[in-house]
C-alpha cells in the first residue's frame, strides 16, 4: 500500500483479507475434497492452509509497517 493511506484504510484491509483467506481456502478445499473423494478433511486442510496465509500476510504487513 502506499505511503498516504491512512490506518483506516490498512485496517480494513486486514479486516477483509484475514477471514477471506481462510474462507476462501476452506471453500477450495472442500470444491477440491469432493471432486477427489476425499470429503470434509480436505475442506479442513483447505481452511488451515487459509489461516495459515493469512498469518503470513498479517506478519509481511507488520514487517512493512516496521519499515515505514
Amino acid at each position: 500500500m502506499a505511503k498516504s493511506t491512512g490506518g483506516w484504510a490498512q485496517a480494513v484491509y486486514l479486516g477483509v483479507m484475514f477471514p477471506a483467506l481462510v474462507v476462501g481456502g476452506y471453500l477450495l478445499g472442500g470444491v477440491a475434497g469432493r471432486w477427489l473423494g476425499w470429503g470434509d478433511a480436505a475442506a479442513f486442510g483447505g481452511g488451515a492452509l487459509g489461516a495459515v496465509l493469512a498469518f503470513v500476510e498479517l506478519f509481511r504487513w507488520a514487517a512493512r509497517k516496521d519499515v515505514e
